[in-house]
């Protein structure tokens, strides 16, 4: 069902113009002056905007202006409402970016015909756009290509039924080499992924069309259980079960589980990875507003201040001391998930003291 929102300043008009829109079966907002239209269109993330041109204080061509400058509303639909349409009026809302106008008065058959040629058109560059993002895939994409994909599955499945034919208390140096082997391309695979996550994020956020889409099509999580299975998952991984530090609320965001899944993982990893066995890990969230707020937190050796400018660029952190090369690419898609859905992720640290990322997301 196509949301429609309808801006128009005179009652009897936009009330019309509902009724119509309505027994068509479209979802249909509206709003009686251009400030709550705007707010609306922020809020609601509407298919198409119907908008008057002119209302007092805040005009149609104001809102159009405002709307625009919304990178996940910049590709919507936009109707204009006039009394007039002078070649005037009808050049400046075509250099605003309308994509369509109605004289007022206009009939039903008109209205809905200006209508429908805009959903359409919509639905097409949606097929074509939409994002392969997929909520419902844990890793976040559903395969690597083919080509990396078949190679490193036969390797890994071959370590993995070496492993399981040898004896269990078989310690001997070629059950060390398996091991190695199996983590290796585990490690290996972790991050190929993290390769393709990250050209799919940066894809989306570069493209306002799927921006919008993306955005529009989120779900909802619980974020206590979620948080908490992945941090004492990665604790005992790293074997420091006594060093994790849980200090929880339960929140309910604007976000589906796989990716808030994605966000935690790589940001807990890090501070499991790059802390000393002993030192404590500590998670807390908390609800401020209409906003979550969910702080990680190790002492550990975290990146310097240049390296944090560069946070949203391709980049790795290469500290000398460090074994591991990686960490930067999981934290910037950390924090893109963050950003392409309204939140915000922050790293503060001291060097050789200790690091904080906070992570913010908005409230479902």
């Amino acid at each position: 069902m196509s949301k429609v929102l309808v801006i128009e300043d005179q009652d009897d008009i936009r009330s019309i113009i509902c009724e119509i829109l309505m027994a068509e079966n479209f979802n249909v907002i509206d709003a009686e002056d251009g400030h709550i239209g705007v707010l609306l269109a922020q809020e609601e993330m509407p298919d198409l905007v119907i908008c008057d041109i002119m209302m007092p204080e805040f005009d149609g061509y104001s809102v159009m202006t405002q709307l625009r400058q919304n990178p996940y509303l910049q590709s919507v639909p936009f109707i204009f409402l006039t009394a007039k349409a002078s070649k005037t009026d009808l050049r400046l809302g075509m250099e605003l970016g309308a994509n369509d106008y109605l004289t007022k008065p206009f009939t039903r058959d008109e209205l809905l015909g200006a209508v429908n040629a805009q959903i359409e058109t919509l639905s097409i560059h949606n097929s074509d756009d939409r994002p392969t993002w997929s909520d419902h895939c844990c890793d976040l994409i559903q395969s690597l290509p083919l080509e990396i994909h078949q190679p490193l599955e036969h390797i890994l499945n071959l370590a993995q039924s070496s492993q399981e034919n040898e004896a269990p208390k078989n310690t001997t140096p070629a059950k060390d080499l398996l091991n190695e082997i199996k983590s290796t391309g585990d490690l290996l695979y972790e991050r190929l992924q993290n390769v393709f996550i990250y050209q799919e994020l940066a894809s989306i956020e570069q493209n306002p069309q799927r921006l919008r889409i993306f955005r529009k099509n989120t779900g909802i999580c619980a974020t206590k259980a979620v948080i908490s299975n992945i941090a004492r998952t990665q604790a005992q991984y790293y074997s420091r079960t006594s060093d994790l530090q849980l200090e929880l609320k339960d929140a309910t965001i604007l976000l589906a589980q796989p990716k808030l899944q994605k966000i935690i993982e790589e940001i807990v990893d890090n501070a499991f990875k790059y802390s000393a066995v002993g030192t404590p890990v500590s998670l807390k969230s908390s609800v401020h507003g209409q906003t979550f707020f969910c702080q990680i937190t190790n002492e550990g050796q975290g990146p310097s201040p240049e390296q944090l400018t560069k946070l949203g660029s391709h980049m790795q952190f290469d500290h000398p001391s460090y074994l591991h090369k990686c960490v930067g690419l999981g934290l910037i898609i950390a924090k893109l998930i963050a950003e392409l859905h309204g939140g915000e992720l922050q790293v503060k640290c001291e060097l050789s003291q200790h690091t904080k990322v906070s992570v913010f997301l908005p409230l479902a």
